[in-house]
């Protein structure tokens, strides 16, 4: 299935090229449209992805690190019993943290993210 997509790709890329540069009258102008419109959105995509990068080196998920700590703070300091709202609470925070790639965290932040993983699964064992 992949290398049939990528066949059609392909194919498509060729007959874009051939009107792109051997094509006549409004065939030559599409062609330049789609070749303008994909550059646009290489753009738009390298833009995007060099945004996230910049959010992980100025500390974006360091932030996140010590708002979920901060909360998890306040559920272990909560008396009474945990309800299944809480322990719903947990999963979803335990699914967000493993989320986050820890190769592109620090090793300080790659280590309280672990303790904040092991954090939560205590408290869903309780």
């Amino acid at each position: 299935m992949r290398r049939l997509i990528f066949t059609l790709l392909l194919i498509l890329a060729g007959y874009v090229g051939y009107m792109y540069f051997f094509g006549k009258g409004d065939d030559k102008a599409q062609a330049q449209v789609i070749v303008t419109e994909t550059r646009d959105l290489g753009r738009a995509v390298g833009d995007f992805l060099r945004n996230q990068k910049d959010k992980y080196d100025d500390g974006e998920f360091d932030r996140l690190i010590d708002k979920v700590s901060s909360s998890l703070e306040k559920l272990k300091s909560g008396s009474g019993q945990k309800d299944e709202q809480v322990k719903d609470d947990l999963r979803k925070l335990q699914t967000e943290l493993k989320q986050v790639d820890p190769s592109k965290l620090n090793d300080e932040n790659r280590k309280a993210l672990q303790k904040l993983i092991d954090d939560v699964d205590v408290q869903l064992k309780q």
